[in-house]
């Protein structure tokens, strides 16, 4: 079976739904690596858009629940600092801290410090220099004075303290003990939590002192902004919680952690956490989403140096969750969020403690990446096909809607909870619009440098301008209108033909159909075709021309004076003279693309362009260059006319009287007024049929002015007329031949 014949036409039509489809096959694959930690450009876009859907709607987490359970930070401040010391602070401070926090009755108390070395004793160094006598006293005396160690351990037993512990990379890095773990792994099944092969843990005293313990190692995006943090991590085959959700286990005296997983793939990926009741989904690592109430100190802050010095009331700390850290600008602990650059790190903690207790945490679930994949791949699917149908005017609202309509789907799954991925939609969306509009850009300038091209040769520069401008106002579908045609054509052209070789006859054309179409394009004439020496011409349409009649008989007065400049170069190069005559009328024609399904035209038809056709040749009869019918006399006043005849065209009943165009009336010579004015008077007695009185007046106008060959036309005829006049005379000639 033969292959159908490649059709180019078809395939630039097709080109951007190709295009678009292989755009969304690349993106969705290129947006998919997202989640895998490559292509950073994407994740930085995701990011960005993250923290504007974050910020534009963060008020859906600023739960009035949360004055239920209160979290409150004790901040270790500039002021704090200033009052107390610089830090690291001695274990008496921190045990002074400690108790004003008990006596006020806080409910937890942790703290975003790691207690990993033992304070050393200042009067070490200074005992070197004592003599050895004094010294083994004074030694004496130390060991019976109470240890600030024991005494900070002693003061944590009065209440709930969680303490904080570090991960560490470094697998050799294992100081002080890790807490009792919230949950066992099975060993050898592939998870995805997060994993360490280190940490930096709290001293004995300390972790048995405590009522719990929970890392405080903070994970940033590859931006360094903190919008994650894990709940829980791996270490071995036991899972070990954050200080945030070791706060919670402690408060609800609960530590008995429930991970539901589920298999992706070969390896096993948590699903949610649970414990004491509460449900926390995650994402694949174990990560919650940190639905951070607003921005920095959004949480009640108290100065540490005000709980040590007794400047707060006890009831304002009562059964409160309190987290011990630092806002200091020189003690390292401001991070990079959503809602801000210099955030505390330990509001993160207070952020996440609020969402367990008190909200929930908006999460990414597993299946999201499969259903990013298929959104994409439809979305992309669709807007490939529908986007190319569409004009410019239609496409542009249509992909904004789609836009929105992306941004707001994406935005109600985030306030029923859900974290979808936004950065991939809009980039596929956006760059399939930018791809159609600019192929459609691309496709009206070449598309209209090929009209222009075509129809320069046919119509007017400005008529095509206009036509570009507002293509919808032009229609090639036949419609009937008033009209002027023009028909030229150059006289005993055979005759000149046949005594020029084919390639010289080519070239007379050329130069002659240049100026000649020059001239209609600057009275704003269409170009009808060009028939061997004849050229026909149109006004008042495509576009709309209420002086149609007036310009038709000035192109025609100036398409006879171009012709009579070319006689001397056209003698330079040997080649005869050219006369050309030309019939223009104005009437009813119906305009349009017309044809057959191989070849088609935009042209006129209709009886008024066949007299048109009439006139021209009978131009060459009476000897004058241009003939018009009565219709465009009347329409086009500003021109002088010399009534020419009275005539019954064949095949037509109704005469018409014809007239030849002499120039404008305000540039009429008085001579050629007095020409007329004779001339009138002849044809007055030739149509009364006083055929000796008018045939002696017309005796007296070519006697006058022997150049004229129509009044030899009218002279000829009435010295017939005189001897045979006749029968049924009504004023109009018959002309027998079209």
């Amino acid at each position: 079976m033969p292959f159908a014949p490649f059709d180019k036409r078809l395939l630039r039509r097709r080109a951007p739904v190709y295009a678009g489809i292989l755009i969304t096959v690349c993106l969705t694959l290129a947006c998919n690596r997202i989640e895998s930690g490559s292509g950073f450009w994407l994740q930085r876009l995701d990011y960005l858009l993250y923290d504007w859907r974050f910020g534009l709607l963060s008020d859906h987490y600023d739960d009035e629940a949360d004055s239920r359970v209160p979290v409150i930070v004790v901040d270790i401040d500039e002021s704090s600092l200033a009052e107390q010391g610089r830090w690291p602070w001695s274990r008496r401070q921190l045990s002074q801290l400690l108790t004003r926090l008990a006596d006020a009755g806080v409910a937890v108390v942790g703290l975003d410090i790691v207690l990993s070395e033992a304070e050393q004793q200042p009067l070490g160094r200074w005992l070197d220099t004592v003599p050895e006598q004094q010294r083994l006293m004074l030694l004496e005396l130390m060991k019976s004075a109470p240890d600030p160690d024991t005494i900070l351990a002693s003061t944590m037993r009065r209440l709930d303290v969680v303490a904080g512990f570090f991960f560490s990379d470094n697998s050799t890095d294992t100081r002080g003990v890790l807490p009792a773990p919230v949950a066992q792994l099975p060993s050898g099944v592939p998870m995805t939590f997060l994993a360490s092969p280190g940490y930096n843990g709290n001293l004995p005293l300390f972790a048995e002192a405590s009522a719990g313990a929970g890392f405080v190692s903070t994970f940033t995006d590859s931006d360094g902004s903190i919008r994650r943090t894990p709940l829980v991590m791996r270490y071995g085959d036991q899972l070990y919680p954050a200080l945030s959700l070791a706060m919670v286990m402690t408060y609800l005296l609960d530590w008995q952690l429930e991970p539901e997983m589920v298999r992706l793939g070969n390896v096993m990926v948590p699903r949610q956490l649970a414990v004491a009741g509460i449900q926390v989904r995650t994402d694949a690592l174990g990560r919650v989403i940190v639905p951070y109430k607003g921005p920095a100190r959004s949480y009640r802050y108290i100065s540490a140096a005000d709980i040590m010095a007794g400047r707060v009331a006890s009831d304002v700390l009562e059964g409160a969750l309190v987290l011990v850290g630092t806002s200091a600008q020189g003690l390292a602990d401001l991070r990079t969020t959503p809602v801000g650059t210099q955030y505390p790190g330990v509001e993160v903690h207070a952020n996440v403690i609020d969402a367990l207790l008190n909200g929930s945490f908006p999460y990414r679930p597993e299946w999201e990446p499969g259903a990013t994949f298929l959104l994409m791949i439809l979305t992309g699917l669709l807007l490939s096909v529908v986007l190319p149908g569409m004009g410019p005017l239609r496409a542009i609202p249509s992909s904004i809607a789609a836009l929105l309509l992306v941004v707001v789907i994406n935005a109600t799954c985030w306030s029923m909870g859900l974290d979808l991925p936004l950065a991939p939609l809009i980039l596929l969306c956006f760059t399939l619009v930018i791809l159609n509009l600019g192929y459609g850009f691309v496709y009206e300038s070449r598309s209209r440098r090929t009209l222009k091209g075509m129809f320069d040769q046919y119509v007017p520069p400005a008529h095509i301008e206009k036509m570009l401008d507002d293509p919808s106002a032009y229609q090639f579908q036949g419609d009937n209108r008033q009209m002027t045609v023009l028909f030229s054509d150059i006289r005993s052209f055979t005759s000149i033909s046949e005594g020029l070789p084919a390639n010289e006859l080519k070239q007379l054309l050329s130069s002659y159909f240049t100026p000649v179409t020059k001239t209609i394009f600057d009275h704003e004439g269409t170009i009808d075709k060009y028939v061997g020496d004849m050229v026909m011409a149109f006004w008042g349409a495509p576009l709309d021309d209420v002086d149609h009649a007036s310009h038709a008989v000035a192109a025609a007065l100036a398409m006879i004076e171009v012709t009579r400049t070319l006689e001397q170069p056209f003698a330079l190069r040997g080649w005869p003279r050219l006369v050309a005559g030309i019939g223009i009328n104005t009437g009813a024609m119906n305009v349009g693309d017309m044809g057959s399904s191989y070849r088609r035209a935009y042209t006129v038809l209709g009886d008024a362009v066949n007299l048109g056709s009439r006139l021209e040749s009978l131009t060459k009869y009476y000897g004058v260059d241009v003939l018009v019918g009565e219709n465009t006399r009347h329409q086009a006043l500003e021109f002088e006319y010399r009534f020419v005849d009275r005539i019954q065209v064949k095949g037509k009943l109704e005469a018409l009287d014809v007239f030849e165009p002499l120039g404008l009336i305000s540039e009429t010579s008085a001579a050629t007024r007095e020409e007329l004015d004779y001339h009138r008077l002849a044809m007055d007695l030739y149509i009364c049929a006083n055929w000796r009185a008018a045939r002696e007046a017309f005796d007296e106008l070519v006697w006058r002015y022997p150049q004229c060959k129509l009044y030899q036309v009218f002279q000829e005829r009435l010295r017939e007329w005189e001897m045979l006049p006749p029968s049924d005379w009504d004023g109009s000639f018959q002309h027998q031949q079209k």
